[in-house]
């Protein structure tokens, strides 16, 4: 009956009653939306609170680079195990061996208990993923890394793991700068070709979908190597000669670099031995993929091939 009274009065008091029915719906549920957002935001940050992600604080890396990466990013003291490869940074060594990346101990690593194991796809062994993953072990197998954004991603991707994607991001975008720097001078100039030495027995070299052969292209070279479907070719010297690079940067695999480059001058025909155009790379920065090791070695690779840039 009230209802009915209130009807009737409004309509006698000249007012249209739909506009003030659409009123008074539209306050109320704002009233009611403003209180339901305030309690979501509230639920929200309370499980934000306490329903994060947890940090890893004990780590495996079972490969070079990643340890590397782990170290870069300020997470070394996290790390209870590596490879018998993982030398660097230095403070690597004192870390307990776990064996290598196709052969980890998997006695030692239910020992340490770790709350995360980092794997390198190329190489890895898919049936051991497979154990460690089955035994309870948390794995995340990574990337390969076939050129410099590759390895940026990979190196964003190992923050986000260990909860540190903003310095990883920060590092990133400095070692962009750096590239950038390198391509601008070398973009417009005339491109030498280039043979890249991996190995020496066999004699190796690095082709496309490769980052040592972005880095040659990044410094302004022509990789000789470039079209072949391998990734990493077996070469013969008379493929090199018939090729004629200006440039010879090899990596040291065991002999000395005066070693290296008497076994060049044995062909005078070369205009990279006339020249004397053969260079050591620095190894470790050559071959192994972490984001400042590319950049450095892009920057040492840019001063063999065009040392008028110096």
């Amino acid at each position: 009956m009230e209802t009915i009274i209130l009807v009737t009065q409004v309509k006698t008091c000249g007012y249209n009653l739909n506009n003030f029915l659409i009123k008074y719906m539209i306050i109320f549920k704002n009233i009611i939306s403003k209180r339901f957002s305030c309690l979501f935001s509230i639920l929200f940050l309370y499980n934000s609170a306490y329903c994060q992600i947890p940090v890893p604080k004990k780590i495996v890396s079972l490969a070079p680079a990643i340890t590397e990466q782990l170290f870069l990013l300020g997470a070394g003291d996290d790390i209870v195990g590596v490879t018998t490869y993982c030398e660097f940074p230095e403070e690597a060594k004192q870390k307990e061996k776990v064996g290598t990346y196709l052969e980890p101990n998997l006695e030692k690593l239910l020992r340490l208990k770790p709350d995360l194991v980092l794997f390198a796809k190329e190489g890895h062994n898919k049936e051991t993923v497979d154990r460690m993953e089955a035994l309870g072990l948390k794995v995340a197998v990574l990337a390969q890394c076939n050129n410099y954004e590759e390895i940026f991603t990979q190196f964003i991707e190992i923050g986000k793991l260990t909860s540190r994607e903003n310095k990883a991001k920060e590092i990133i975008t400095k070692l962009r700068k750096r590239i950038k720097t390198v391509s601008n001078k070398t973009k417009n100039l005339k491109k030498p070709k280039v043979f890249f030495q991996l190995g020496s027995n066999p004699l190796m070299t690095a082709a496309k979908n490769t980052f040592n052969n972005e880095m040659i292209s990044l410094a302004g070279g022509e990789n000789i190597a470039r079209n072949s479907n391998i990734r990493y070719p077996r070469y013969n010297p008379e493929a090199v000669i018939r090729q004629n690079p200006d440039v010879i940067i090899f990596v040291n695999m065991g002999d000395t670099t005066e070693a290296e480059i008497e076994k060049w001058k044995k062909y005078p025909e070369l205009e990279a031995v006339k020249n004397n155009r053969i260079f050591m790379a620095d190894t470790h920065k050559t071959c192994s993929p972490t984001p400042v090791n590319f950049v450095e070695a892009l920057e040492a690779f840019c001063t063999f091939i065009h040392p008028e840039l110096k």
